[in-house]
């Protein structure tokens, strides 16, 4: 599960300093080595002292970047929530029919986030910093993941799959039905349990809900 991460959240920041065009090679290579700092000692624990020195730079010349240990922090946290946003659009985007996509969705996101978010003790604990403080990178991550499964939804009423009157509200209010599933604190809480199959359960409910009449049979 640790190299899982490490390597998701270095492709992650190869592909973002390819789509900024290289800009700024030392604030990836802070971040980088926040992210390696953090991942081995925890946010509380790591001094922007430590990151300086796996950069072989000065401690002003981090500040230079990043004003603050929280900015640094929180730039981290967003590059791992990102990653999970990625395999979520991949999920999307796949030519499936949107009732297996929400399946896959629902499944899947948990998977990740019980994977790489939820049992690596100084990455959970990062996470649920996050969630509890309501840190930007949070909030905006949650309605990424929103958009994303709203799209799938979309797609569902073009194919005349789901009958829908409003997809954002609809796609609100069945994310909030996930939150066991995708929130590193509650998957952390109730991993005694069997979630994949909660998670199954809980998208063929949600499928029979808003599937089309015309078009109603299980997954």
């Amino acid at each position: 599960m640790q190299n899982d991460l490490i390597a998701d959240t270095t492709a992650h920041l190869r592909r973002h300093h390819r789509a900024k065009g290289a800009v700024d090679d030392t604030r990836e290579r802070i971040v980088a080595a926040a992210i390696a700092q953090i991942h081995r000692h925890g946010h509380v624990k790591t001094t922007m002292a430590d990151i300086a020195q796996h950069c072989a730079m000065s401690p002003a010349n981090v500040y230079r970047f990043f004003p603050t240990k929280a900015a640094l922090v929180e730039a981290v946290s967003e590059v791992w929530l990102g990653v999970t946003e990625e395999h979520a659009r991949n999920v999307a985007l796949r030519p499936k029919s949107a009732a297996e996509r929400v399946r896959d969705y629902i499944v899947e996101v948990h998977e990740f986030v019980r994977d790489r978010h939820t049992f690596e003790d100084e990455v959970h604990e990062t996470c649920v910093a996050a969630s509890v403080e309501r840190w930007p990178c949070m909030v905006r991550h949650e309605q990424a993941l929103t958009d994303i499964f709203a799209s799938i939804l979309a797609d569902g009423v073009r194919s005349s799959e789901f009958d829908i009157d409003d997809v954002p509200k609809t796609a609100a209010v069945m994310r909030s039905a996930m939150m066991k599933f995708h929130s590193p604190i509650l998957v952390a809480q109730f991993h005694r349990e069997n979630l994949v199959e909660q998670a199954i359960e809980l998208s063929d409910f949600l499928v029979n809900a808003i599937r089309a009449r015309a078009n109603f049979c299980a997954v």
